[in-house]
């Protein structure tokens, strides 16, 4: 009845402690390792652990597998720990054994580390600490680990025990459960930069050195650096030692990890503790590519330290942590390159250190999980963590909204100390003059930090708005686009057709098009950029959505290329630069400011004028190629690193409030705009609109029809009311 009234889990820990009677390493016996045995040097550094040391020899001498040499190394103890070696080595008959007594204490366990390896001569190297103990077995299960030759450091899971040899918890998986609950569950072999990126860059997950077998390196200059820290020499050991190999665990506790009773942490011990980690966790931000939850997970390891200085080392410290940013962004739509570029632009803050998150408006289909998946799905990598919902988990040094319907109201209302609007296009000419502009317009009124791509958004918002802007330029991945060798031109053009985007003007583009087949008939017209079907009776080829590799080898094929940017211009028409292909676009205010002469031609905004400069182009094979080498040449100054770059020095204006607005931007295209040709103007009527005909339908159908709208029109009120869609 007892038993029942009795938490499990407090029976259950009652039931270890009555059973336990600690670790015998006398007991333990096993069968000696014969076959391909390595020289295995293992380094003993001691202070003051007379009473200790000769269990650790002992825990040494009988490992399964072969031992090489014994060195012991006393950084001048106080106590009788020296006789106590001389007289312990001296009973050892089949190891070769050397001891090494300093004459002053070196002040650094990690001087005793670096003399251990200069002095080893075998192969591998094991460092185990005069206080530790390790399973008969331990050796030859960690040195199964070098079967794999790409394996510079291989350990074991360790148990820890008290100065009786009490079992205190069976293993240090605890310990890191703020960077993983199963990692360490099972054994395993990885890449060190796997094992930096995942757990090494949160905190030290190698919690005992005595748990560690080295294969012998020069790790000189790496122990000297160790030396300048006083806490967390050993995890700076391990991240740089695993920059250049593999790593091997195996999850059984075969090693004995001896913990004292520790005396109360002074606050200048503490303060320490602080800075060598987030100077560490920093270093390695700096290094390698945290995605942002491992960013994240990082806080976890500083969060209760941090609480326990004050204020000035609080100032101190803040330059290592890593800021968090949040972004407000419309629900992804495949083929979008807008939010595409917002994605692209949060990596390339996760790639320099920051911690960013990605809110989307809840959609009643897709959870957070799913939502990333999407995202992935349709852009590529999404080094960002994304939740569902727009309502904040954490505290942000920054957000961003991105889009005018909504997100910047939803901004204006949350407690965050800066807020920047990263702006794409003039969204309000997206929709008719009525109340939805005037909303969408207001936004550029909260007075937000403002980031634009490219100079005319800039120009324009901070002319009209009074926005304090900044831009960053209009460039393209140069990995992805780019002049193919051996690729042959043909006679096409291309033209990304986006019907369900009112802003890409299809009809306008399919219009001038119409005119081109008409007087340059052999020409190929490629459509991309939609999934919606080709229905009209124009021959083209409609490819759909292709990926980026394929929007590439459409532009070196193709001698023309139509982009059609009636808001901010497209960032297309730069892609299609760095491929060589001479481009057509609409000339509007838009595209003054960022398009450059000699790349692309601007054409009035009629069919007529946009099927001249296509047939232009296409009839002057020099023109063809002087475009095409002043485009390229353009881009090549453009690569999307500069890009990320400018963005990410924006960030760091806003975050340490040195932000200076840019209002010194002038028109970039001089060219005259092309106006229709005669020749076009002669055939421009197979594009005049043409009367829709009476329809001599009864009175009964055209009650039925309108029968038919009105349903439609309840049964959408209805699915609103109920869903509050």
């Amino acid at each position: 009845m007892i038993k029942k009234l009795i938490p499990k889990r407090v029976l259950n820990t009652y039931r270890q402690v009555k059973k336990n009677h600690g670790v015998n390493i006398y007991k333990q016996h096993g069968k000696l390792v014969k076959n391909h045995v390595q020289k295995v040097s293992v380094v003993i550094p001691n202070y003051n652990y007379e009473k200790l040391i000769v269990e650790r020899i002992d825990s040494i001498i009988r490992q399964t597998y072969p031992i090489y040499e014994i060195i012991v190394l006393d950084d001048c103890s106080k106590d009788n720990s020296v006789a106590v070696i001389k007289n312990k080595l001296k009973t050892i008959q089949h190891i070769k054994t050397k001891l090494i007594v300093n004459d002053k204490n070196s002040g650094s366990v990690f001087k005793q580390w670096q003399k251990g390896f200069e002095e080893a001569k075998g192969d591998y190297v094991w460092i185990a600490e005069a206080d530790d103990s390790a399973n008969c077995h331990f050796l030859e299960t960690a040195m199964r680990g070098f079967e794999d030759k790409d394996v510079i450091l291989s350990y074991t899971e360790s148990m820890r025990i008290d100065l009786n040899n009490k079992i205190i918890q069976n293993s240090c998986r605890d310990w890191m459960e703020g960077v993983s609950s199963t990692r360490w569950n099972k054994s395993y072999i990885v890449d060190g930069k796997d094992e930096i990126i995942n757990c090494l860059s949160i905190c030290n997950t190698i919690p005992n050195v005595s748990a560690v077998v080295w294969k012998k390196q020069d790790y000189h200059d790496i122990f000297k650096e160790a030396q300048k820290f006083k806490i967390s020499g050993d995890w700076y050991i391990y991240y740089h030692a695993l920059q250049n190999g593999k790593i091997a665990y195996h999850k059984k506790s075969l090693n004995y990890f001896r913990k004292h009773n520790q005396s109360a942490s002074t606050v200048v011990k503490v303060e320490m503790e602080l800075k060598e980690l987030l100077w560490i966790q920093k270093d390695i931000r700096d290094h390698y590519v945290l995605p942002s939850n491992i960013i994240h997970k990082q806080s976890y390891r500083y969060g209760t330290i941090i609480q326990k200085v004050d204020e000035k080392v609080k100032k101190e410290v803040e330059p290592f942590i890593a800021k968090k940013i949040a972004w407000i962004i419309p629900a992804p739509i495949k083929g979008s390159g807008g939010i595409r570029t917002m994605i692209q632009n949060a990596n390339a803050l996760v790639k320099k250190g920051y911690e960013c998150d990605i809110y989307i408006e809840e959609d009643y289909i897709n959870d957070s999980m799913s939502m990333k998946r999407r995202i992935e799905n349709y852009y590529g990598e999404c080094l960002a963590d994304v939740y569902v919902g727009i309502e904040f988990r954490k505290q942000y040094d920054l957000a961003f909204c991105t889009y005018s319907i909504l997100t910047a109201d939803y901004l204006n209302f949350m407690d965050v100390p800066r807020k920047a609007y990263f702006i794409q296009d003039f969204e309000p000419w997206f929709e008719p003059m009525g109340g939805l502009y005037l909303q969408m317009e207001k936004s550029y009124k909260y007075h937000f930090y403002g980031i634009s791509i490219g100079k005319w958004l800039t120009y324009k918002l901070s002319n009209e708005f009074d926005m304090s802007m900044n831009y960053f330029d209009f460039c393209a991945d140069l990995n992805i686009y780019h002049k193919l060798d051996g690729v042959e031109k043909e006679d096409a053009v291309c033209f990304i057709y986006q019907p369900e985007k009112a802003r890409r003007c299809s009809n306008l583009g399919i219009d001038a098009l119409r005119l081109v087949k008409k007087l340059r008939p052999e020409i190929k017209i490629y459509l991309y950029g939609s999934d919606q079907a080709w229905k009209d009776n124009l021959e083209v080829e409609n490819l759909n959505i292709i990926s980026l590799a394929e929007c590439n080898k459409l532009y070196n094929k193709c001698k023309v290329g139509l982009c059609i940017s009636a808001s901010n211009p497209s960032r297309i028409p730069f892609e299609m630069m760095a491929a060589g292909l001479p481009v057509v676009d609409l000339y509007r205010e838009n595209n003054l400011y960022d398009v450059p002469d000699g790349g692309v031609l601007l054409a009035d905004s009629t069919p007529e004028a946009i099927a001249t400069a296509i047939i232009k182009i296409y009839d002057d094979e020099k023109l063809q190629k002087k475009m095409s080498t002043i485009g390229e040449s353009y881009m090549k100054n453009h690569p999307i690193e500069k890009g990320f770059e400018q963005f990410y020095q924006f960030v760091e204006d806003v975050l340490n409030d040195k932000i200076k607005p840019n209002n010194k931007i002038k028109s970039l295209y001089k060219t005259e705009k092309i106006t229709p040709s005669d020749e076009v103007l002669n055939v421009s009527n197979i594009v005049r609109a043409i009367p829709v005909a009476i329809s001599h339908h009864s009175k009964m159908i055209r009650q039925m029809v309108r029968i038919k709208k009105k349903i439609e029109r309840e049964v959408k009120e209805l699915v609103r009311k109920v869903f509050g869609l």
